[in-house]
């Protein structure tokens, strides 16, 4: 079965949860790069696809969020676009492969490609190119393309045009599904101004196959955008991917409030609204993906 087939079977599918606050749970320093362990501690990144194949995700991410050439220059990476993409892809592919998955499930998880924002402004406000912003995206797009990946997300992008460009420099180079997914604030837009109704019009309109939220302030806020990306596309493929909410400092630890049982009860909301994919962003971990699992059976 290929991702897609999954998808129109209208069965929502079960992504996964954090990555970065997960690796970060599992020993990497606060501040450091996620991608920097796929090469200095791959055993880890491998676990962690495991885990949460084993929790019950149909799709598990590849840790390459910020593994972009514009944003690994900050951590003298640039040169290694290719190597980091390509082992992410193949370390999450052997995780999954190594999971015990329920046989009331689907025969296999999916491993999708994340692309994250380059982390810069893009012209007029700021100095990044949308030219040079593209070729960043269509470089570490097509390393995930070769090393063979189901589907790709590019995501928790606020600026829409940063959107696009990623979009198209993905669907340049690779022939599956591409998602894309925005970051919304409080306020119902993203931290660029752009709503929700606007995002999913464009991004469907420029080819993505699943558009959704992800990150932001929680449940609740992705709730109310992927409502609001469905009362103007009814029948629109989306995504609604939240953090377990705002993190909080508690005795010099960062925490994250919402339950597993409360991502359960988001899930179940989810399921009734008929969104396609669901998942949990920074804060989520196996255990509340289990627990959205056994609500999603």
């Amino acid at each position: 079965m290929t991702f897609e087939e999954a998808i129109l079977a209208k069965r929502p599918l079960l992504a996964d949860g954090a990555t970065g606050t997960m690796l970060q749970s599992m020993g990497l320093p606060v501040g450091e790069p996620p991608e920097k362990w796929t090469l200095e501690r791959p055993e880890a990144v491998k676990e962690l696809a495991q885990r949460y194949a084993e929790a019950g995700s149909d799709l598990v991410y590849t840790n390459t969020f910020g593994a972009n050439r514009i944003r690994l220059k900050r951590f003298g990476l640039a040169d290694k676009v290719a190597e980091l993409n390509r082992l992410a892809v193949q370390l999450a592919r052997e995780g999954v492969s190594k999971a015990n998955r329920p046989s009331s499930l689907l025969p296999q998880t999916f491993v999708v490609a994340s692309i994250g924002p380059t982390g810069e402004l893009l012209e007029p406000y700021g100095d990044l190119e949308p030219e040079v912003a593209q070729e960043a995206f269509a470089e570490q797009a097509a390393a995930l393309s070769e090393a063979g990946v189901d589907a790709f997300v590019c995501e928790t992008f606020s600026d829409l045009n940063e959107a696009l460009i990623c979009l198209k420099a993905v669907k340049s180079v690779a022939k599956v599904p591409v998602i894309v997914s925005m970051s919304f604030e409080e306020n119902g837009r993203t931290m660029m101004g752009v709503t929700p109704e606007d995002a999913v019009s464009r991004l469907l309109d420029e080819g993505a196959f699943v558009v959704g939220a992800n990150c932001s302030i929680g449940p609740e806020v992705v709730e109310r955008a992927v409502k609001a990306m469905k009362s103007v596309h009814p029948e629109a493929l989306l995504l609604a991917k939240p953090n377990a909410g705002k993190p909080q400092l508690v005795e010099g630890k960062v925490v994250y409030p919402v339950t597993p049982k409360e991502m359960a009860e988001f899930a179940s909301r989810m399921r009734d609204l008929g969104i396609a994919i669901i998942g949990g962003c920074c804060g989520t971990t196996p255990e509340h993906i289990a627990a959205m699992r056994d609500v999603l059976k």
